[in-house]
């Protein structure tokens, strides 16, 4: 992902976790709020998930990469912060990705919907993305933007 996607600032960290809303499943919590700017992610991998820095990176680098295929499709006028839960060090790649799809699915803040390049890239389930419909109306005020 690139660093202008990048959320740093710690005062910025904490205006999301007390003023944004949350949705969470078995493996993630995503916490989101509008913003003025375009769009910043933030990842938090605790030592919840594991005492060892490499696990703990590992799932950072796999969150990163299934968001960064994702910010196109993605409301940009967001910020985000992704929370791993304790279960996601013994997750593949596919299972992390499938879940913040669901996430993002969940809060409703996907614009248009996911080609298929990216669903084949990221394994995407298909029950997941049958959550993802749009009217006819709304792809059309996406594509005048």
């Amino acid at each position: 992902m690139q660093k202008r996607y990048r959320l740093k600032s710690g005062r910025v960290f904490n205006y999301l976790h007390k003023k944004g809303e949350s949705n969470a499943n078995k493996l993630l919590v995503l916490v989101y709020a509008p913003s003025k700017y375009s769009l910043k992610v933030g990842f938090i991998v605790s030592k919840k998930v594991s005492n060892r820095a490499v696990a703990r990176n590992k799932v950072r680098r796999r969150l990163r990469e299934a968001f960064r295929a994702l910010i196109p499709y993605i409301d940009n006028k967001v910020n985000y912060i992704v929370i791993a839960r304790d279960a996601c060090e013994s997750c593949d790649f596919s299972q992390l990705a499938n879940s913040l799809t669901h996430l993002l699915i969940k809060c409703g803040l996907f614009v248009k919907n996911i080609d298929n390049d990216v669903v084949c890239k990221l394994n995407l389930k298909q029950n997941i993305l049958d959550k993802m419909k749009f009217e006819e109306k709304d792809l059309k005020d996406t594509e005048d933007k």
